[in-house]
Order: C-alpha cells, then structure tokens, then sequence
C-alpha cells in the first residue's frame, strides 16, 4: 500500500504539472472552475497507472519467492557486489578450512603454501594489452604469452 501511496503522490503531482504546463501555454488556468474535468482525469490516470504499477511489481516480486532460480539468479545482477559472502557460503568455507587442517595434521594431505603472485606478477609484466593498443604492443604481448606456454609445457 505504501508503495501505491508513493507512486500515486509522484504520478499526480507529475500529471498536474504536465498538464497545467500544457494549459498554460494556451492561456488557460488547470484550477479554473470549467477545468474540474481535467483534474479528475489526471487523479483517475494517476490512480490507474500507480495501481498497475503497484499490482507488476508485487507479481514479479511473488514469482520470485515462489520459485526462486537455482544459483541465486533469482537476486540482482549487482546485489552479488554489496552483499558479502551469505552465511552458508561462509559456514561451507568454515567447514572445509577445518577438514583441510584435520588432513594436514592426519598426514592425509600436504600443507599448500601459497605463491606469491605479487612477486611474480612484478618480473614477468603484462601479458595483455588492450585491445586500443598499437598492433605492435599487441604482437609482443601474444608472443610473451606463447612463449611461457612453451616453457610450462602447454605447447610444443
């Protein structure tokens, strides 16, 4: 119902506006006594619009707590961005962190150390360049990245 309220209040007061603009440049007045007529269509206009409005959004909202789409798709593209790690993903991560520690100290599993990619990172440079870049930047670039694969072994 509040959402109604507030479309119907911006809806009105953006119809009336309109309107008496329209009006106005014609020389008529939209809250002279022959003009009733008009504020009564732009009430019922604004009504109908904000009820439709009101009556679309709570569907969609409704579907999507009915059945909700698997992966989370049911969310805003964006809302992934502010909200953090949920309490289940956090609660999973929890879980595993403890199972990995159980199997270092069972002997199960070796302790992975991690790499520095910071270091690393620095000494070979960029493997990639924007695709505004001049054909020779591009070119180096390509060839840098062939000739890693070629140590690591993914090429021949």
């Amino acid at each position: 119902m509040t959402r109604f309220l507030i479309l119907f209040v911006v809806l009105l007061a953006f119809s009336i506006a309109l309107m008496a603009a329209m009006l106005a440049q014609y020389g008529y007045s939209l809250f002279a006594p022959e003009m009733r007529s008009m504020l009564l269509v732009a009430f019922l206009v604004a009504g109908y619009v904000s009820f439709r409005i009101s009556r679309i959004i709570d569907r969609r909202k409704q579907r999507l707590e009915d059945h909700p789409k698997p992966g989370g798709a049911g969310k805003s593209k964006l809302s992934g961005l502010f909200s953090g790690k949920s309490a289940a993903q956090q609660a999973r991560e929890a879980r595993v962190a403890a199972r990995r520690k159980k199997l270092v100290e069972a002997g199960k599993l070796e302790e992975e150390v991690q790499p520095d990619a910071a270091a690393e990172s620095e000494d070979a440079g960029p493997t990639r360049v924007s695709q505004a870049a001049p054909i020779k930047d591009r070119m180096a670039a390509r060839a840098e990245r062939v000739r890693r694969a070629k140590e690591a072994g993914k090429l021949d």
